[in-house]
Formats: structure tokens, sequence, C-alpha cells
């Protein structure tokens, strides 16, 4: 399971880093600020993937079990 969830957890991050940052770029108010903001956008992406990426794999993993 913990290849699984390697690989979620890079499938995630992406996802949700560039989500945090296009809504940083793209917010006006935010956009004067990007140099702080981007890497906390980042930061709370990568956090954010962690338990996403352990729920999608452990799914993944319980249904792929033969008997289930």
């Amino acid at each position: 399971m913990r290849n699984l969830f390697i690989l979620m957890f890079m499938l995630a991050a992406t996802v949700f880093v560039g989500i945090f940052v296009i809504v940083v770029v793209t917010t006006p108010a935010l956009y004067d600020k990007g140099m702080s903001a981007l890497p906390v956008a980042a930061g709370i992406g990568t956090a954010l993937a962690v338990p996403v990426a352990w729920l999608v794999a452990r799914a993944i993993s319980r249904a792929s079990q033969p008997g289930r």
C-alpha cells in the first residue's frame, strides 16, 4: 500500500497545489502578496494531499483485495 500511497500523493499534491496557486495568481487581493502567498498555498496544497492520498490508496487497496 505504501507504493500506491506515494503514487496517489504525487497526483493529489500536483492537483491541490495547482489549484491553490491558480487561486493566488488570479485573485487580485492575493496577487500583490504573491511572494509570500505562493509558498503558503503550495504548503496547504501539499498538506491537504496527504490525507486524501491515504484515503484513496486505502480504498483502492481494499477494493482490489480478493474476496471482497
